[in-house]
């Protein structure tokens, strides 16, 4: 497909930013709702599950051996069969990442930009991001290289500004609901961002020093389940259980609360540009792998035909959708953890089985 390539601490760039995405905004209300001051218990544990997922998919992307998902799947179960099976994989990656881009239209509109329109939003966004996946992988992962230093600036610029305003109290009582809450939403960060990294084995193949990436991806992985943890914690810590609940995207209400001496307020649009980089990262991985896993599919040479057509389909699919806000955290809640499980855990597991015969049986002939 190219012949482009990626250094494990590119990837490892990549892993980061993928894992905050949109979780940042969207994570803590649903967390906060169910598991209230235990939220950031959960966090951890999801973290821990997370890593669990992502050596099962480094295992799946050295068994490979150089091939991608929709590319291994073709090999081990053949041309009918295997295409089938990619059918679902590409399925999940288109919607998971229209639904990424209407994530970006709805703050647009509801916090900085309400009087555009929500398509032009998105149109306005995706022209960016088809610019990226026409440039290939390896502009990605030195983009992310690049915009990764930025990022633990702002962070830290933001833990210093809030940290004045933080209490503690709005963590007691730990497990004051018990600890079947704490566990039940768990499943919550698991299936976003953790089991959407199955998309990352479409950029498995293009990693160089493959050794190295299984470390480049648990170091990442880590690293971005901090970050989620560090802004639960903020949110709880700041507004509390209660107003985190309550409101739609908690982390940029904690923005809103710096106040540096009594003048250096509004300091908002920090979070909102540390959302719209690691957003734009996640949206243009799945772009870009759900382009190249078409154009694999189709036995195409080249995926950049395809770049503008996807972009007209997932235009309209962000705004089909969902009607509003409260109905995709009731669906995150609910019924993506059920969906991701399906294409995140169980398909990548009967690839995995499929690999480890095949490859067993290549090495006996």
């Amino acid at each position: 497909m190219e012949n482009q390539t990626i250094s494990p601490r590119q990837f490892m760039f990549i892993v980061i930013l993928f894992t905050i995405g949109s979780s940042i905004l969207i994570i803590p209300t649903p967390m906060a709702a169910q598991a209230k001051q235990d939220a950031w218990i959960s966090v951890i544990l999801s973290v821990m599950i997370g890593l669990l997922l992502v050596f099962l998919y480094n295992k799946i992307g050295e068994s490979a051996k150089g091939k991608t998902f929709i590319q291994a799947s073709t090999y081990v179960f053949g041309a009918w069969f295997g295409r089938l099976f990619s059918v679902f994989y590409l399925i999940f990656i288109y919607i998971l990442a229209a639904l990424v881009l209407r994530n970006i239209g709805d703050f647009m509109t509801t916090q900085i930009i309400p009087e555009t329109p929500l398509q032009f939003t998105h149109i306005l966004f995706l022209l960016v991001v088809i610019a990226g996946a026409y440039l290939g992988v390896q502009v990605i992962g030195r983009s992310a290289e690049i915009f990764m230093p930025w990022l633990i600036i702002l962070l830290l610029f933001m833990v210093l500004s809030i940290s004045p305003q933080i209490s503690i109290d709005n963590l007691k009582p730990v497990f004051g609901n018990g600890v079947v809450p704490v566990l039940k939403t768990a499943n919550i960060v698991v299936g976003t961002p953790f089991l959407e990294m199955v998309t990352l084995l479409m950029i498995f193949p293009y990693v160089k020093e493959s050794k190295k990436t299984a470390h480049a991806w648990l170091l990442g992985g880590l690293m971005g389940g901090g970050v989620l943890l560090l802004i639960t914690l903020l949110c709880l810590l700041v507004l509390g259980p209660d107003l985190t609940a309550l409101n739609a995207y908690p982390t940029y209400k904690v923005g809103e609360k710096i106040n540096i001496a009594g003048f250096l307020e509004g300091l908002e649009i920090i979070i909102a540009i540390i959302w719209m980089i690691t957003i734009f990262f996640k949206l243009i991985v799945l772009y870009y792998a759900s382009s190249v896993g078409i154009a694999q599919f189709l036995k195409l040479k080249d995926h950049r035909p395809l770049l503008l057509p996807l972009g007209m389909g997932m235009v309209v699919l962000s705004i089909i959708a969902y009607p509003d806000v409260a109905y995709f955290e009731t669906f995150v809640g609910e019924t993506w953890m059920s969906y991701a499980l399906t294409h995140g855990l169980i398909l990548p597991l009967i690839l995995w089985a499929g690999l480890a015969i095949k490859n067993k049986k290549s090495n006996n002939t």
